[in-house]
């Protein structure tokens, strides 16, 4: 560990906060989140962990800042992507988001992690602001969701993206089972109860999607 100089300026601390995400994002793609420590984050960022404290209240918080930094990514590019023009089929939108999804492969973890551990520990203010901005992330895309999906009814862009992160929640950890369920499904008698996740959220988002853009208004 390289022991840092304290960042006093608002500057400095905001690309202190910002180089704390950029390694916690790192060890993320390698070591699973129950085992995943600020005590590591703190050593490769040149911190100790009571420093860490004063950027980040625990760990959930932390994790929470990283989903919201690359959510937001992620559908700020999708938003480009619906901006083009252009209408999709149930199954090509669904090809879109799955690709798009595997370009950012610490996104599908974190999504399942959000309700069970990411909004627990966090203050009612932080929590508060947490869903003020995915709301006003939401506002923002489902206008281009709603155009861009013909038969999909007024309102139902909200739902599609809400009902894509649930899936997601249900399927990616299933797709990355633990080392004993890994080497169980290995033979060939269970190799058939393997989840493949590409596969697997494609073939969902398409029946959602599907589903969604071919109701009828009461």
């Amino acid at each position: 560990m390289v022991a840092q100089v304290r960042a006093r300026s608002d500057q400095a601390k905001a690309a202190r906060r910002a180089q704390i995400l950029a390694e916690a994002h790192a060890l993320l793609a390698t070591t699973r989140y129950p085992d995943l420590t600020l005590t590591q984050i703190a050593d490769r960022v040149g911190l100790t962990k009571a420093a860490l404290f004063s950027y980040f209240p625990s760990k959930e918080a932390l994790f929470l800042d990283l989903y919201e930094t690359l959510l937001g990514e992620w559908l700020t590019t999708l938003g480009k992507h619906l901006r083009l023009g252009g209408t999709h089929t149930p199954a090509t939108l669904a090809t879109l988001v799955t690709v798009m999804l595997q370009d950012t492969p610490a996104l599908p973890r974190l999504i399942p992690l959000l309700a069970g551990l990411l909004e627990h520990n966090i203050s009612a203010t932080r929590a508060t602001t947490h869903k003020r901005w995915l709301a006003g992330q939401l506002h923002d895309l489902t206008p281009l969701v709603e155009q861009a999906l013909p038969g999909l009814p007024a309102g139902g862009g909200i739902r599609l993206l809400t009902y894509t992160q649930a899936l997601i929640a249900g399927l990616q950890p299933m797709s990355e089972p633990a080392p004993a369920v890994r080497e169980a499904l290995a033979s060939s008698e269970l190799s058939a109860l393997h989840l493949e996740l590409r596969g697997a959220l494609q073939d969902s988002l398409t029946a959602l999607y599907r589903g969604l853009s071919s109701e009828q208004p009461a």
